[in-house]
């Protein structure tokens, strides 16, 4: 067996412990991408590329590999509870994922280049320039998170009151909506129908592009753009952008995958490990997403993400 999972052995405590703290990252990892529809590569990527000393772009594809598996397994449970909105998924996927192709096939290539091999402050150029870019990306998403979580835990209880005062009796996930002119309150379904104008046909597209382009970069499924335009473009619940998300991150990971493993960036045997983690956590992470207060998955998003760069400074920035 370690012959053929000698990567393990480059884990710093051995082989066995490799195996153990690789199946419980999964988990974790799944728990989290399946409450925050993020895909989980925001811990992934950092971890192999730290712990495993991968290139970036093999710590990407690794990360990549192990989302098709713990995202079908959360989409089980949205597709049973009805929180996937089919229209605006595939929408993204028209554009999500020939961009994600293309960015694995550019990116890969790249790490091979002399110029991606170049040391710059004491590490690879390529890798310079991604752990700059995922920084500031993550980073400035982390901050905007945050400041959304504290308004929308504001306006969740603000409804409350306002539920009170009224004696109005709803429906779990409707929304309140109150007219500032006549202050009455009335409450409106919590799924609007999508309807396809050409500028929102249009923004969903571009996202996609991003969308791909992201998944491919830096392993993150490309949640990190969709969920923030699910719910506040569309109007969605923060579960039901999860849940939509989450099928964008099944479908263009699996074929950036595949990508990755043409060009022979895929260590498959930590993929592998980490999928059988990341299956018993998003099924459990997605469970708790669809009973979540309409803030929660915002506030641990910004939270894991502030976290993750933070980390990910220390432990590769050049030490002078």
């Amino acid at each position: 067996m370690e012959e053929t999972f000698q990567i393990f052995n480059h884990f710093v405590w051995g082989f066995w412990p490799g195996i153990l703290v690789v199946f419980s990252v999964g988990f974790f990892v799944g728990f989290l991408a399946s409450f925050l529809g993020l895909g989980g590569g925001f811990i992934y990527t950092p971890f192999f590329h730290s712990f495993f000393h991968l290139t970036a772009v093999q710590a990407v594809a690794v990360s990549l590999a192990q989302m098709p598996v713990s995202a079908l397994s959360g989409l089980y449970v949205y597709f049973k509870n009805d929180k996937i909105r089919w229209k605006q998924g595939f929408l993204l996927l028209i554009t999500s994922i020939p961009s994600a192709q293309y960015a694995a096939l550019a990116f890969g290539r790249f790490e091979d280049t002399t110029l991606g091999k170049q040391l710059y402050y004491g590490i690879p150029l390529s890798e310079f320039v991604y752990l700059f870019v995922f920084t500031i990306f993550v980073g400035l998403l982390a901050v905007y998170n945050l400041f959304t979580a504290f308004n929308k835990r504001k306006l969740y209880y603000k409804s409350l009151s306002l539920e009170n005062q009224n004696h109005l009796v709803k429906e779990e996930g409707a929304q309140l909506a109150t007219d500032s002119k006549t202050n009455t309150t009335s409450v409106s379904p919590a799924k609007s129908e999508f309807h396809f104008t050409k500028q929102s046909i249009f923004i969903v597209l571009l996202a996609g592009v991003f969308f791909g382009l992201f998944s491919s970069l830096f392993g993150v499924g490309g949640g990190f753009l969709a969920v923030p335009l699910f719910i506040y473009y569309f109007r969605m619940s923060p579960v039901e952008a999860v849940a939509t998300s989450f099928l964008g991150i099944f479908l263009t990971s699996f074929g950036t995958t595949v990508q990755f493993l043409i060009l022979g960036k895929l260590h498959w045997e930590l993929a592998l490990i980490g999928s059988f983690g990341g299956i018993f956590g998003a099924r459990i992470g997605s469970l708790n997403a669809v009973k979540a207060k309409p803030y929660t998955i915002l506030f641990v998003t910004s939270f894991f993400q502030f976290l993750v760069v933070t980390w990910y400074l220390v432990m590769k920035l050049p030490k002078f």
